[in-house]
């Protein structure tokens, strides 16, 4: 079992275990994503025509469901994790935490963006370099908005968690209080796409955070955000 020891600003140390079935995990939500991504293009009408039945996959389905049910967690939801106990880093919690040598998917496994670990993320990755935050992945068929294009309010979810993320690393994670997004021309999909975001401005509790996203040297999209510290840690009222 590989151990990560965090440090948060109050020096009690977190330990973030990173089990070896974390792989098979991630191996398994790739899988699920692939399914999806078949359902997406399938044409099921064809399949009835041609005198085939969907109970057979409605059932395995359920099977499956059957499977994972006595498992499931009751919990706050987080994007750090599925349990109280788990949520040691809250960047919304205007604390300070030690984040060296993790990447933003380690800290946020579940996320609906970057999340190795949640099915509906596509594959995208961030990396700090410097003072810049950048970005890397795709988005195939089920991210589809205008023909052979992304959604633009998947390109948006990206900028978000992309400047948020930014934020995050940068010691000045909180909420989104305003994002612009403005879009240059059609983001494919299907293309290995890449963005970067950086701090444009601190004041005080706000933090201002500008990006962009590109297929190569095509600008897609350029986003501005505002994103504000609480005023008081969690817990503390």
């Amino acid at each position: 079992m590989e151990q990560i020891l965090l440090s948060s600003a109050n020096s009690v140390p977190v330990i973030l275990q990173y089990n070896n079935y974390v792989t098979s995990h991630e191996e398994l939500i790739r899988e699920m994503r692939s399914l999806i991504a078949d359902f997406r293009l399938t044409d099921f009408e064809k399949r009835i025509n041609d005198g085939l039945s969907l109970n057979d996959i409605a059932e395995e389905l359920r099977k499956v469901r059957e499977l994972l049910r006595p498992y499931h967690v009751k919990a706050e939801r987080m994007q750090a994790g599925l349990r109280p106990q788990e949520h040691f880093f809250r960047p919304d919690s205007g604390k300070k935490y030690d984040l060296t040598g993790l990447e933003p998917h380690e800290f946020f496994p579940y996320s609906p963006i970057i999340g190795p670990l949640n099915p509906i993320s596509p594959p995208f990755t961030f990396r700090m370099e410097k003072d810049v935050m950048l970005a890397n992945g795709n988005f195939d068929s089920q991210y589809c908005g205008p023909p052979e294009s992304v959604h633009g309010g998947h390109v948006a979810a990206l900028m978000d968690e992309l400047l948020g993320v930014t934020c995050v690393v940068t010691g000045h994670g909180g909420y989104t209080g305003t994002l612009t997004v403005r879009y240059i021309s059609p983001t494919p999909l299907d293309k290995n796409l890449q963005g970067k975001a950086w701090v444009k401005e601190i004041k005080d509790r706000k933090a201002i955070i500008r990006g962009e996203l590109r297929d190569g040297d095509q600008l897609c999209a350029e986003a501005e955000g505002l994103f504000i510290k609480p005023k008081e840690d969690f817990g503390s009222k």
